[in-house]
């Protein structure tokens, strides 16, 4: 019986050090596993340690075996590459929509994906200063989530902040009941958008701003395109879409193709600058965008971007008048 608990035993305090210490630049041979259990309180021959080493593989974890520089040994491939725990760790922190404790947590568990040397090369990640203090955004998103799975309405409070920091609830206090249908982030925030049978249309609520969420009664579904919400409620097409023709600078080149993609319409190119027509529509996004280069974009067309253009200029300029 006590053998049994000790090969029991063996085999997850294996995969375990192979999952802390091993990697293809740190394989560990099979006299150092063996070493290593034993200090660990589970003895085992070589025969045992192979053993152990099948039922893992069996099991699917991708354990492997190498040669190579002189040293031999085992490792575990990893699902992850530090390249890509290194973005995804920078995301959570950067996320104003989770907790510096939240951040913290899941970044502990991204970084149990790599061994300890992958882990220790990875440079210090720097955490945004505009995190939010409500701790139950991950508890809230696993609501929602099985909500959406289901079909099923769900009820809360929703909440701005004032000047002070203190929270102040819309509808003074009386809850929200509305359709999940699907969970978006933007610009480092997660919002659910919500279908009202109230109003028949869909809107935006920060997770962050959700309080004592519930999942209620079961709805008919409400088809809901992801994309085309992403486009019209987030990005600068939001409302009636149009063409807009500016003239840019040549040094905003790369940033018009970041923001409109490569297939927008160039009609003139000089070596100042270049004409460039996007379909769009006049939004305020995208008017900020504009003002952000007012010394190198004018607007060509239409009128009546130029016109609410003139009138932002006439307000700038009465409240920081030159007397």
């Amino acid at each position: 019986m006590n053998e049994i608990r000790v090969n029991a035993g063996r085999t997850p305090a294996l995969l375990r050090i192979l999952q802390e210490h091993s990697d293809p630049a740190h394989r560990i041979s099979m006299p150092e596993l063996i070493s290593v259990l034993e200090e660990e309180g589970f003895p085992a021959e070589r025969k045992a340690v192979y053993a152990s080493l099948r039922a893992l593989q069996e099991a699917g974890f991708d354990i492997r075996f190498s040669r190579s520089g002189g040293k031999q040994g085992y490792w575990i491939q990893r699902t992850y590459t530090p390249a890509e725990i290194l973005l995804l760790r920078n995301a959570v922190y950067e996320s104003p929509s989770l907790s510096p404790s939240a951040s913290e947590t899941l970044s502990a568990k991204l970084l149990q994906e790599l061994s300890t040397y992958q882990a220790d090369a990875l440079p210090e990640a720097a955490m945004f200063a505009g995190k939010t203090d409500n701790e139950d955004v991950l508890e809230s998103v696993s609501i929602l989530l099985d909500a959406i799975k289901e079909s099923r309405s769900v009820r809360f409070q929703y909440y701005d902040l004032t000047v002070t920091r203190q929270k102040r609830y819309r509808r003074n206090r009386q809850a929200y009941h509305l359709l999940p249908c699907s969970i978006l982030s933007y610009s480092g925030r997660i919002y659910c958008v919500c279908w009202s049978d109230t109003h028949h249309s869909f809107a935006n609520y920060r997770v962050d701003k959700m309080s004592s969420l519930s999942a209620d009664d079961v709805w008919d579904p409400v088809p809901f395109d992801a994309k085309r919400w992403i486009e019209t409620s987030f990005m600068m097409y939001r409302g009636e879409p149009g063409t807009v023709t500016l003239r840019c600078d040549n040094s905003l080149t790369n940033i018009v193709f970041d923001q409109f993609g490569k297939d927008v319409m160039i009609s003139a190119i000089s070596p100042e600058n270049f004409t460039v027509s996007i379909r769009t529509s006049v939004s305020p996004t995208l008017i900020s965008w504009i003002l952000m280069f007012y010394d190198r974009i004018e607007v060509v067309r239409p009128d009546d971007l130029i016109d609410e253009l003139r009138k932002i200029a006439k307000t700038v300029l009465k409240t920081y008048p030159e007397d």
